[in-house]
């Protein structure tokens, strides 16, 4: 996870160890090494195919979206691709670097596409690092329309209502009509000196917005004014140093019934009322990847590469598995009776969900996983750093 300034880099390239960002020379990252395994489970891999040249070495948020029985893919430099979910087959691809090639965005080097895919309305939503907001159809990937945002997109457009959101780089959330992409309102958010490179996706229920800030807080807005409902504070910045004091919510907030649960960076997972916006409780974990829940139970992996099993009622810690520390994992996804995380390495490790042992791990792709699997009934899907994408199920 990179680090940024206010309105630069700082050039700091924080692993998934949080010790690997310390100022120390003398203090280097810790890599566990992959465990034997004693009759090992393997997922099966259904189909595989390619889109584009992926996202490389760089810091991005990009993951696939199912909706309409298809499989929506983006890749950095530009190329949307749109996959049969069942079967694989490619069913339309768009361009985007033509459109960057030409006109009034030639200016901006390239696609840099590093915030979506979002599916709704019949149109798939992607954001880039140049500050612009696109809108194709999903149907055949023709652009519908394009909008300037304040900032770069850097995580997932989200629909509320009639509006689609984006949370930009810049500490601003926008809303644009989703139809016509029209600018509809904006929300600034304070902007800390030293802050994660990344934003918080934005979460929706009954037409509310709900969303991580740079200094530790959960805000609440409505999705067509923008008026704020309440904000919650689940972090605060403590310690002698700037990277210690990082207190991002990055990761998007996941809503279960009448609560809202987000964790922050360097601060806490926390349970939140979602019409009071009151702590109900907070526990000590550091993490910028999503959570996944499945009935009572919250799975997190943490800044350091650790597994947690966590009782969304009271935050008390079911279970915890360390045996990947180092292996920057993704974000758990829960499949029947297994957790499961890709690694830097491109292995999706699978875990026993009632006690978090590891019980076998598949090779996917050696340039890496990056981003939480994407979970549709009983099937999979997976995207590599060179632009691999695979439906994987788990016997």
């Amino acid at each position: 996870m990179l680090l940024a300034r206010k309105g630069w880099l700082a050039g700091l390239l924080c692993t998934a160890v949080l010790t690997g960002c310390a100022s120390s020379d003398s203090e280097e990252e810790v890599i566990k090494p992959l465990p034997e395994l004693t009759n090992p489970i393997s997922a099966k891999v259904l189909w595989q195919e390619r889109v584009g040249d992926g996202i490389g070495e760089y810091f991005s948020s990009l993951s696939p979206a199912v909706k309409y029985d298809k499989l929506f893919v983006a890749e950095r430099f530009g190329m949307v691709t749109a996959f049969n979910q069942s079967s694989g087959e490619e069913l339309w691809s768009s361009n985007l670097r033509r459109v960057f090639a030409e006109g009034t965005l030639k200016k901006n080097n390239g696609a840099r596409l590093a915030g979506g895919v979002a599916v709704g309305f019949d149109k798939v939503f992607v954001g880039s690092e140049n500050g612009v907001l696109f809108a194709l159809s999903a149907d055949d990937g023709t652009v519908q329309w394009q909008a300037d945002t304040a900032g770069e997109v850097l995580s997932d457009p989200t629909i509320v209502g009639t509006m689609v959101l984006v949370n930009t780089g810049a500490g601003k959330v926008q809303a644009f009509d989703v139809e016509s992409g029209d600018f509809q309102w904006q929300m600034d958010m304070t902007m800390p000196s030293l802050v994660l490179r990344g934003t918080s996706g934005i979460a929706q229920s009954q037409g509310a917005a709900f969303f991580g800030t740079p200094d530790g807080k959960v805000s609440a807005l409505f999705g067509e004014s923008g008026a704020p409902i309440w904000e919650a504070r689940i972090a605060e910045a403590t310690g002698s140093s700037e990277l210690e004091r990082v207190v991002d919510v990055d990761a998007k907030p996941v809503i279960v019934g009448s609560n809202l649960y987000a964790v922050a960076f360097n601060g806490s997972l926390a349970s939140i009322e979602l019409r009071s916006g009151r702590v109900t409780w907070n526990r000590k974990y550091s993490s910028y990847s999503p959570i996944a829940i499945q009935g009572f139970t919250l799975f997190l992996s943490d800044a350091d590469g650790s597994i947690y099993a966590i009782d969304r009622r009271n935050g008390l810690e079911k279970w915890a598995n360390t045996d990947l520390q180092g292996r920057k994992l993704t974000a758990p996804q829960v499949v029947g009776n297994y957790v499961v995380a890709g690694d830097y390495e491109g292995y999706l490790h699978i875990f026993n969900r009632a006690d978090g042992s590891l019980v076998g791990r598949t090779a996917i792709d050696s340039s890496g996983l990056y981003s939480q699997p994407l979970k549709d009934g009983d099937t999979l899907y997976l995207q590599t750093r060179d632009g691999r994408v695979a439906a994987v199920t788990i016997p």
